[in-house]
């Protein structure tokens, strides 16, 4: 559904009735006020976000912007599904920023009166209680109404455990299918060259479309080196990162006041040490600048997420493999759960 049917039926709203746009999620059907639904999508491509909330199975690129991607299946308790399985979602507002809630599948607009509308019952499973505020009793079906505000608050999302390192399903040559984690070294090393290759290429295709001179290609890693750095391609694909990201999340309104002041130079040499490359990193300690943008800058969980989501979709636009991305998203992770 786009912008335009869902506005074509808002027009038909009337005040003694509340027309909702229904779904359902493992067999429960709910429904949200049309008047709070921005959009519905078909995500293409959902990025994870390694070791955040299970509840957020990731970010996506809406239409040049960074969304964050809510499981409601987790926010309700069940069991979640792979993000294959799960075609539609539903983009709402909340508290200024855009934020799409996957579903099972997509129904239809219902018109119903609101003097029909009554309390969740206490039969109802608890945290499906806490997150609906009221329900419709059809003739065949009870509608639970979603109250969007409870579930993108923060203590709902909280609530859920912490994502685990991903896992990646692949076939093998005998048509079996296996799964590998982000983080084995075998995998690591058996894609270290061509890695590092085809990151080096994208790097340079990026800098080249920038810049009239050629980029300088990067140095080719050492035999069998794990090093994250070299892998993603070395010093010309961290240069190029740097500068895609900034502006990806420049553009960004809820970046800009964040990023204002922000050293190139010094962020690539900083990237670079994450990574575990050599590196003359001289700026202030990455602990200091994370409390400093919390405190004057009012920094959450929100920003986070949303630097998260650029990183990873400019690193998608430089041709790196899922598994490396995986890789880095962890490391910058991992640094964010020491500085904070």
């Amino acid at each position: 559904m786009s912008d335009l049917a869902i506005a074509g039926f808002s027009s038909l709203t009337a005040g003694d009735e509340e027309q909702l746009v229904t779904m359902t999620v493992d067999n429960q059907l709910f429904g949200i006020p049309i008047l709070q639904v921005q959009d519905i999508v078909e995500p293409q491509q959902i990025t994870p976000v390694p070791l955040a909330s299970s509840a957020i199975a990731g970010v996506l690129n809406l239409r040049g912007r960074i969304v964050t991607v809510i499981d409601l299946r987790v926010c309700l308790g069940a069991e979640p599904k792979n993000l294959e399985d799960r075609p539609m979602s539903v983009t709402v507002e909340y508290k200024g920023d855009l934020y799409t809630i996957l579903v099972d599948s997509i129904g239809d607009v219902r018109s119903l009166p609101r003097r029909d509308l009554d309390k969740p019952p206490q039969t109802l499973d608890p945290r499906m209680r806490r997150l609906c505020s009221g329900v419709f009793r059809l003739q065949d079906d009870l509608l639970a109404v979603l109250d969007v505000d409870r579930v993108l608050d923060p203590s709902t999302i909280d609530e859920a455990p912490k994502r685990r390192p991903l896992k990646r399903v692949k076939k093998s040559p005998a048509g079996k299918t296996e799964t590998t984690r982000s983080d084995k070294k075998k995998s690591a090393k058996k894609d270290a060259k061509s890695d590092s290759e085809d990151g080096a290429a994208a790097a340079a295709k990026s800098q080249s479309d920038k810049k009239p001179a050629a980029a300088k290609p990067a140095g080719k890693p050492a035999e069998g080196s794990s090093s994250l750095f070299k892998r993603v391609g070395g010093e010309v694909s961290i240069d190029a990162a740097v500068d895609l990201f900034l502006e990806k999340a420049g553009a960004d309104d809820r970046l800009t006041d964040l990023l204002a002041g922000a050293d190139p130079k010094q962020l690539k040499t900083f990237a670079t040490k994450m990574l575990g490359g050599a590196s003359a990193y001289t700026g202030p300690a990455p602990k200091k600048v994370y409390q400093s943008l919390v405190r004057e800058k009012d920094m959450d969980d929100g920003h986070v997420i949303a630097f998260a989501g650029y990183l990873a979709d400019t690193l998608n636009q430089m041709g790196l493999p899922p598994e490396l991305i995986d890789e880095v998203m962890t490391a910058a992770d991992k640094l964010r759960s020491e500085v904070s």
